[in-house]
């Protein structure tokens, strides 16, 4: 977190009392859950059938119920994905995804048996061909026992679908911004404190004194609250602008114009926020500013921009900057816009400015390549995070795999030492075993994008109803997961190949 930007300290680290207990109870009660089908089913044995020797048990049961199960709560998860993408609302929509990717999720869970024959199918299809009889066997040993198959890849099918969502997801945003910064941002450079903090007054003026310096518009953000028609009051963040936003920003307005939003007594409001509270144009509504000191303006503009609430403040209120200065003293500028004079070149200036604001190291001059980048940048941290998590899971899905591995290696110790006998060597065998844990893997990475996939498109609905339209699929990362999957299968297969290996024939193949 420290290399991330978010220094905590550890000497003020705090565990509250509740920590440990809430963590054995989860502990507990997650084991409690999971181990109680299995014992229910151990419990259903009867003794003589435990002690014959016959096929590993339940191999060959048939899988209704979970066809039954499985196909109920996954229509269930499916019907709350679709009216999360047909919602308007955005609290609506984000209820109905969360609902939906539990559901989806459950139901991936219960019917993954059903899923293993004719998915690893396809997906080992090459083994008979690439390895001959060792991958022919590799795949049936996958294949034999779906129930084992689908629990075994189930831990890791769900680590990579949240991957593949958040992947999606975040992918999505960062093209968003993109857009968005392409479309409202016309100013060759913008100006501003690394932590997005206000600066000294005298930044401003030694970027107004810059050779090259053309065009300079401030921006400076003030807390208000707004009395509306309705009769609510909202506390917001509006922004004064000096003259000549037209030339370094982008906006669109269904009615009215920059001119009019900037006059004396003016004010300008996002339109959907306007409609909402029953507000036109050319309604006076009355503005709080800090220490109490109040005035009445006209809304003498309406915006409409494509990213929701102008300049991504609720309301997207912003007037003339004479209006901040009257009403907020002493207040520091949030942002420079500045642009090239007439004759100087963007790369000339952007020299200037920076030997201009050398004195003042957190105050950068960005451009809207840098721009983007720090748009990315503050999107990454938050996925990077989330992802460190995921990697845990998968780790815990990987120890899944050697386990499952480890026990189906035991159950075939009799089947192990005849194919042994009849002349299959230790490197074939370890092969067979790595071959059968990658497949499983690949499995569940496919089932796992796949869902994520879906998770992601469901995922940017709910964003666009925020303003982040675009939609993008990092396939790099999809392509990564699906090879990472191979490689993790091959590494959970080691040590359980490694021990097949080391059977003693004899012991293994005897028989009382």
């Amino acid at each position: 977190m420290s290399a991330s930007g978010m220094n905590l300290r550890t000497t003020e680290m705090v565990v509250g009392r509740a920590t440990p207990v809430s963590a054995y109870v989860v502990g507990v009660g997650v084991t409690f859950v999971a181990a109680y089908l299995p014992a229910r089913r151990a419990a259903a044995v009867s003794p003589m059938a435990a002690l014959a020797d016959a096929e590993v048990a339940g191999v060959g049961r048939p899988l209704r119920a979970r066809a039954v199960a499985g196909g109920v709560v996954g229509a269930l998860g499916a019907a709350a994905l679709l009216g999360c993408a047909l919602s308007a609302d955005t609290a609506t929509a984000a209820s109905l995804l969360g609902l939906g990717v539990v559901l989806t999720l459950v139901a991936t869970v219960v019917a993954g048996p059903l899923l293993v024959r004719p998915v690893i199918r396809v997906l080992g299809a090459a083994f008979p061909a690439l390895f001959g009889a060792v991958g022919r066997m590799s795949r049936r040993n996958a294949l034999r026992n779906p129930r084992r198959t689908g629990a075994t890849a189930a831990a890791l099918m769900v680590g990579l679908a949240l991957v593949g969502g958040l992947s999606v997801a975040g992918a999505s945003m960062s093209r968003s911004f993109d857009e968005q910064i392409d479309k409202t941002l016309g100013a060759d450079f913008v100006i501003q404190n690394a932590n997005f903090m206000p600066f000294p007054p005298e930044v401003t003026d030694r970027v107004r004194d810059t050779e090259g310096v053309g065009l300079v518009v401030r921006q400076r953000f003030a807390p208000v609250a707004v009395r509306l028609p309705d009769g609510e009051r909202i506390e917001t963040t509006s922004a004064g602008y000096d003259d000549g936003v037209d030339d370094v920003a982008r906006v669109t307005y269904a009615e009215g114009g920059t001119q009019t939003a900037l006059a004396d007594g003016g004010i300008a409001m996002d339109a959907g926020f306007a409609a909402e509270h029953g507000v036109r144009r050319g309604d006076r509504v009355p503005v709080e500013f800090p220490g109490g000191r109040t005035a009445a303006f006209t809304v003498a503009a309406l915006t409409d921009m494509e990213g929701g609430e102008g300049f991504g403040m609720r309301g997207g209120l912003f007037f003339g900057m004479a209006a901040v200065e009257e009403y907020v003293p002493g207040g520091q500028d949030s942002a420079l816009y500045v642009n090239a004079a007439a004759g100087s070149s963007p790369d000339e200036l952007r020299d200037r400015l920076e030997a201009t604001l050398d004195p003042y190291p957190q105050v950068r001059a960005r451009d809207q390549a840098d721009y983007k980048e720090l748009v990315h940048e503050q999107t990454a941290v938050l996925l990077y995070l989330v992802y460190a998590l995921l990697g845990l899971a998968i780790v815990i899905a990987v120890l899944g795999v050697v386990n499952t591995l480890a026990l189906s290696v035991v159950e075939r110790t009799r089947e192990i030492g005849l194919l042994r006998a009849i002349g299959l060597g230790r490197r074939q065998l370890r092969r067979m075993i790595r071959l059968e844990s990658v497949v499983i893997a690949v499995f569940g990475a496919v089932l796992g994008l796949a869902l994520g996939l879906v998770w992601g498109v469901c995922v940017q609905q709910v964003l666009a109803l925020e303003g982040m339209t675009a939609f993008a699929v990092p396939w790099g990362t999809v392509v990564a997961v699906v090879v990472g999957s191979a490689v993790v299968g091959v590494a959970a297969a080691l040590l359980p190949a490694l021990r097949a290996s080391r059977m003693n024939v004899l012991e293994a193949i005897a028989h009382e």
